[in-house]
């Protein structure tokens, strides 16, 4: 049965009403959001819950402002209530449930398209951007004659910074001539060498070199016995193309760190790290970790819910100690609050009382709220 869109445009200026239906959820995120931008603000999902089933049923969107503000110098979170709840019903449709249209702030129509959340480049801009800068054409040029294509600077779609950030991101994805092969023919030599060698190129729809994966034999080897924790650490940079380069540390039965594999990164969105994680995976016999532990990035930590569901994800306490300092600057001295963490992990005999201690770590110093 074809589940209809119960909408028209003129709907989009009205909003969402309780009781209207949308046959798919991304409809129903198109048409918040397009009433969003004709509005004046932005929205984002806010909650989601499976209530006890395979498949999503509840989600919530509501309005970019709606976090609370950390401190007085925060000025665009709001704690806006203005939000939208949907439920999936029987039939495949999405039904809205419940409409608060309670904004605390001012709804600027006008400035819309320099929202974060309403611009974008699209694919016929970023081929025209990336042939223009192919040619030769300087950065503020190549924006310039977007901007004339379009009519205006308002009709394209995205601020020129876009357009810049774009340009320096295709730039570094262009390897110059040779280097793509050099690593494919080191890839190969290695195969010579090891038939058991695993490596995985991704290339993007120009046939630029996007994403890199490789496992060695013996990291197949070790993984097989030492797969229960893993690290990944995404902290350095190859400084010619400033590409992230990734790597999967484990521990052998001698407390020593062991590589596990390896990988390249052009960006590091949710799609790339998806990709990484997936390939690299595949290559192991897609045997999961029994935890993993990353720096926090929540790019990282949607990819890894979204592969290893079962397996437990954790923060990396070398990069906790290193960010609490600036976390936790004008509540107390960086020395102090690495002491008292560090005495509150390791005096910690179990879980229920590392929670305990944690707790009163937080009333102490009033840091409900940070991250």
């Amino acid at each position: 049965m074809e589940i209809s869109n119960e909408f028209n445009e003129e709907d989009l200026v009205i909003g969402t009403i309780t009781r209207m239906r949308f046959s798919n959820k991304d409809i129903m995120f198109d048409f918040y959001k397009e009433h969003a931008r004709l509005s004046g603000f932005c929205i984002v999902k806010r909650t989601s819950n499976k209530k006890g089933s395979d498949i999503v049923r509840h989600v919530q969107y509501g309005c970019d402002r709606s976090k609370k503000p950390r401190n007085k110098h925060v000025t665009k979170m709001r704690n806006c209530r203005a939000r939208i709840n949907r439920i999936l019903e029987e039939n495949g449709s999405w039904r809205v449930s419940k409409v608060v249209k309670k904004y605390n702030h001012q709804l600027e129509p006008t400035l819309s398209r320099l929202m974060a959340g309403h611009r974008s480049l699209s694919k016929s801009l970023k081929r025209t951007i990336v042939a223009k800068d192919i040619v030769g054409l300087r950065p503020s040029k190549n924006i310039r004659v977007a901007e004339v294509l379009a009519g205006s600077p308002e009709n394209l779609g995205c601020t020129p910074k876009d357009c810049r950030k774009y340009i320096l991101k295709s730039r570094k994805l262009q390897l110059q001539e040779g280097d793509a092969q050099s690593l494919l023919k080191f890839f190969s030599d290695m195969r010579q060498k090891d038939r058991e060698f695993y490596y995985y190129v991704d290339v993007d729809s120009f046939g630029r070199l996007r994403n890199v994966v490789w496992v060695h034999s013996h990291s197949k080897v070790a993984y097989e016995e030492f797969h229960d924790v893993i690290f990944l650490d995404n902290t350095y940079l190859v400084n010619r193309y400033n590409m992230p380069f990734a790597s999967f540390v484990g521990v052998n039965q001698h407390r020593q760190s062991i590589l596990l594999g390896c990988a390249l990164m052009s960006s590091e969105d949710i799609t790339s790290y998806k990709m990484v994680l997936s390939t690299w995976l595949g290559a192991l016999n897609n045997v999961c970790p029994l935890a993993i532990m990353t720096d926090q990035c929540d790019t990282i930590k949607a990819a890894i819910n979204a592969l290893m569901p079962n397996t437990v994800y954790r923060y990396c306490i070398w990069h906790i100690f290193a960010k609490l300092p600036m976390k936790l600057s004008g509540v107390l001295d960086g020395k102090i609050s690495k002491a008292e963490f560090k005495a509150l992990v390791l005096d910690s005999i179990n879980v229920a009382e590392f929670e305990r201690r944690w707790t009163d770590y937080i009333a102490k110093y009033n840091l409900d709220g940070r991250d």
